[in-house]
């Protein structure tokens, strides 16, 4: 405000000294131009004046004014300090020069800053003025109230309820006390019913705590009394398994002795059908006993070296039968990711893919059962790495499940519709079992499915990654082979298992594409080493696919057919047969004879010569079924058979004759297979005489009565029912009666 107003009286005095100027200059007045100018700058806000003409030059500071005063004329300044005003002179409508005055600024910014200070001071005071009113009014109108109410609800806290006095005011504060007010007598109130509530609750919670020390005790009684259950529970199924399947281990043994004896086709139907119904009954009382140990938690859970492809391919060998006679494509792919050497429970593990497998053949009439493993994304659990998440699925063409079956399918003695156990039979525990074995093993199992498109079941299983597992030593190790089979998934998925340990693997899908491989690799002198051929390719019979190969010039040794079972003989083959889905262990073990020069290796690795050691063994059997069964079993045999009728004949006949290897019954009155075994082996320990082998015989199913004979003795066990083969594979492999 103080600089505009400057600037305006020195617009006013540089107009003034302008129009002076315009009568001066045109008469050369130079000397009274420059007593204006000094009697400008007389003033003490003009720092100096000057006067120029229309060039721009300095009229004043030129050298032809010559007078006293003219020493005292100010030069010229320009600063921060300086603001100039510029008028311009003006004759008649010619520009013929400018008044230029330079005003002090230095005054008026004093000024501004003594105005500014006075201001503060002055707003300074109000406001400490306002603060102390202001404050001496919250004080006495709220702060004070406040103060009190606060220091009031300490006492309330403190049990000593009072009350606030704030006269009659009905403001906040006011309304503030009045609710305090109420709030303490209310407290007050409630505190003094509080004791009385508190010693009924105390009395209610006495009573309480008597009724539960009741209940506890009686839960321990009942949980006594559910063990004792347990006990009493897996005494009784031991013992039901013991009674059903020495029974069943007469009819099913009987039923092959008869099935092997001279019977028309209609009797050998009879036959079959005996068996085929024992052994679904035998199946049936393995699930509920397995279902059984799984409720009580009883199930152990082994922790072995896992060949994942060779389990999965004994469960579809298993399996294949059912499948290969409904002419279902049969495979599986285990992705190159996952390891093939796993640590887990293989036992268990098989018991899965079995009952998957069988329950997808069973409701699959045409298409496929195929079971494809991959590792989940999630590697490792426990951040080293050891810990492997396998995901399995086991896909099937067949009928399907509705999606209002798919929550129960699951359930215990559950199929999808009734009719469908009419139908394809069976008691709905597989599925339950395989749920119950995949949570105990730390997984998780599910199922899609639609119906009539087929099944998925789901598999998410933990293994650790096994160290020692290793391929290098494969047969197979940098060879040549040629995959034929019209089959996509199973040629694709067979090509996968083998590409690492494998060379060069080429696929065919017909026979023309085989033989387009074969002349390509004539021609470059790199014949492939194996060639590996599905026998029924193009639905034809097996001898003709072996003609067409031959006709290629194939070396007969090399070709591996894959088969299915119940296919037409071939005469005078001299390559090798394997069972669909073919698994690696078969195929090297094949490939070792095929690709080994050695004439002596080509042989099989066992080969007897036929003649076999008579040995002397003893039946201690008291089930006069059971011992004419295996009576009947050694008729065929050069080996001599006695039989003891209880332990304690069984013992006698030991210490009085000697014998290469005791079949021994565990249940048995007078004394059973445990003491008899055990008295066996304190008596040879005592006379030094070579130890017979025991093999106990046993209804038994569960894993303890088998850790207890092993525990009394025994060598091995066999669990019945009994079959010759059982049997005969026993002598072998635990007495090798074969002259060398």
């Amino acid at each position: 405000m103080l600089e505009n107003s400057l600037y305006e009286h020195g617009n006013r005095v540089a107009s003034l000294a302008a129009r002076s100027c315009a009568e001066y200059l045109p008469r050369f007045s130079f000397f009274l131009i420059e007593d204006l100018a000094l009697s400008i700058e007389q003033s003490q806000q003009v720092a100096f004046c000057e006067i120029y003409n229309r060039e721009g030059n300095p009229i004043l500071q030129s050298g032809n004014i010559i007078s006293k005063a003219h020493a005292s004329k100010n030069k010229p300044s320009y600063g921060d300090d300086v603001l100039i005003v510029s008028c311009p002179i003006i004759n008649g409508n010619e520009n013929i020069g400018r008044v230029e005055i330079g005003l002090r600024l230095d005054k008026v910014r004093r000024e501004i800053n003594e105005n500014t200070y006075n201001l503060i001071m002055l707003f300074s005071a109000c406001m400490l003025c306002t603060i102390i009113v202001l404050d001496a009014f919250f004080q006495r109108i709220l702060i004070s109230p406040l103060g009190l109410l606060a220091n009031n609800t300490r006492k309330i806290a403190r049990r000593k309820f009072v009350t606030v006095d704030v006269g009659t005011r009905m403001d906040e504060i006011g309304i503030l006390a009045l609710n305090f007010n109420h709030m303490s007598r209310n407290l007050e109130s409630l505190y003094k019913n509080l004791e009385v509530n508190v010693q009924e609750r105390t009395h209610e919670l006495e009573t309480a705590n008597h009724k539960l020390v009741k209940a506890i005790a009686k839960s321990e009684a009942m949980a006594v009394e559910a063990a004792k259950g347990t006990v009493a529970k897996s005494q009784f199924l031991a013992a039901m398994s013991h009674e059903i399947r020495t029974p069943m281990n007469a009819i099913l043994g009987m039923a092959e002795i008869l099935g092997e004896s001279s019977l028309d086709d209609e009797q050998r139907r009879f036959v079959e059908i005996l068996q085929e119904s024992g052994e679904s009954l035998l199946h049936l009382i393995n699930e509920i006993l397995d279902l059984s140990k799984i409720e009580a938690g009883e199930i152990p859970f082994e922790h072995k070296t896992i060949n994942l492809d060779r389990l999965v391919g004994k469960a579809f060998k298993v399996t294949a039968h059912a499948g290969h006679g409904k002419g279902l494509e049969l495979a599986y792919n285990i992705n190159r990711d996952v390891p093939e050497h796993l640590m887990g429970d293989p036992t268990r593990l098989q018991q899965i893919f079995v009952n998957l497998i069988g329950n997808a053949i069973k409701f699959t009439e045409r298409g496929f059962v195929v079971v494809d493993a991959s590792l989940n994304p999630v590697l490792s659990q426990d951040g080293t790495g050891n810990i492997l998440n396998v995901h399995f699925e086991v896909k099937d063409s067949g009928i399907g499940i509705d999606d209002d079956k798919l929550d129960s399918i699951f359930d215990r003695f559950t199929q999808a519709d009734s009719s469908t156990t009419r139908k394809y039979g069976g008691t709905g525990l597989g599925l339950s079992i395989c749920k119950s074995l995949c949570e105990a093993m730390g997984g998780k199992i599910w199922l899609e499915s639609r119906k009539g498109f087929g099944t998925t079941v789901h598999l998410d299983l933990p293994f650790e990654r096994d160290p020692r597992s290793s391929i290098e030593s494969s047969p197979l190790r940098g060879k040549s082979v040629l995959i034929i089979s019209d089959l996509d998934y199973s040629r694709q998925a067979l090509s996968i298992r083998m590409s690492t340990r494998t060379k060069r693997i080429s696929k065919a899908q017909n026979m023309e594409e085989a033989r387009t491989f074969i002349e390509s690799s004539t021609k470059s002198n790199t014949p492939y080493d194996l060639i590996l051929v599905r026998g029924d390719i193009h639905g034809w019979r097996r001898q003709k696919t072996l003609n067409e190969l031959r006709s290629m010039k194939v070396a007969e040794e090399k070709i591996i057919m894959i088969n299915t079972m119940g296919q037409d003989h071939i005469e005078s083959f001299s390559g090798s047969v394997l069972l669909a889905p073919v698994d690696m262990l078969s195929l090297e073990r094949v490939a070792q004879k095929i690709l080994n020069s050695s004439p002596e290796q080509l042989q099989p690795q066992i080969q007897h010569s036929g003649r076999i050691r008579p040995l002397k063994i003893l039946l201690v059997e008291d089930n006069k079924a059971n011992c004419m069964l295996i009576q009947m079993f050694f008729k065929d045999l050069p080996h001599t058979l006695k039989v003891a009728h209880n332990g304690a004949e069984g013992l006698e006949r030991t210490q009085t004759d000697k014998f290469d290897m005791i079949f021994m019954d565990i249940e048995m009155p007078i004394m059973d297979g445990y003491e008899c075994t055990r008295r066996i082996r304190s008596w040879e320990k005592q006379t030094e005489t070579k130890p017979s082998i025991i093999v106990a015989l046993t209804a038994h199913a569960i894993t303890e009565a088998r850790e207890k004979i092993l525990e009394a003795g025994c060598d091995s066990f066999l669990t019945k029912p009994i079959s010759k083969d059982k049997i005969i594979k026993t002598i072998n492999e635990l007495c090798n009666p074969y002259f060398t």
